[in-house]
């Protein structure tokens, strides 16, 4: 092998690498431009509500991709509460915030009773309403409202990913991971919901 074909193996042999590195380089930035992608959709779109019968409702939205370092610059407030709590944000596979109002008429019938205080019988009104949502029991004495009100709620929340492409029984190309959120108390609206899945 004479001196100029050593150097033109040589010269392949690295440029083969170069391809190879840049290749490795376009595919991670396709990635991060569909993430990008996909994070402004996200951000953009609407919150889709749905409601399934008299108490159940249902929130749909799309889920954003941060990396650790992104998820810690954007989300100062959490990322310190979730070191206050002793996990790590690299052991972090997700995290997700519900934002819930609850509101609703209450209808309680009020009715004259008495009370014992120190060994002397004081006449007060009561609240008390009884519902499968809502449970309100309070004693009016002296223009002022005293009592408890118990309201159970249950929130299940559903990951699920939307394709972009479907032919007959294969599907290829996620277009969007969701999430929907329900809620089985016709009092409770879920005001902003949001989940990000971080990215490793």
């Amino acid at each position: 092998m004479n001196k100029s074909t050593l150097t033109f193996l040589i010269l392949i042999a690295a440029m083969l690498v170069a391809i190879h590195l840049l290749r490795t380089e376009v595919r991670h930035l396709r990635q991060e431009r569909d993430r990008h992608a996909a994070n402004a959709e996200a951000l953009l779109s609407d919150i889709e509500r749905m409601k399934i019968d008299s108490c159940t409702t249902v929130t749909t939205i799309q889920t954003l991709q941060l990396s650790a370092n992104e998820y810690q610059k954007h989300r100062a407030a959490d990322a310190a509460l979730i070191e206050k709590l002793g996990i790590r944000i690299k052991d972090l596979e997700a995290a997700a915030r519900h934002d819930v109002t609850i509101e609703g008429g209450i209808d309680a019938e009020v009715r004259d009773s008495s009370l014992v205080r120190d060994s002397i019988l004081v006449a007060v009104q009561t609240v008390k309403m009884d519902t499968p949502h809502l449970k309100i029991d309070g004693v009016i004495e002296a223009h002022r409202l005293k009592g408890s009100i118990y309201l159970p709620v249950q929130l299940r929340q559903f990951l699920w990913i939307e394709y972009k492409h479907r032919f007959l029984w294969w599907r290829w190309k996620v277009k969007a991971v969701r999430q929907s959120i329900s809620s089985d108390n016709p009092y409770v609206n879920i005001e902003y919901s949001e989940f990000i899945k971080l990215k490793k």
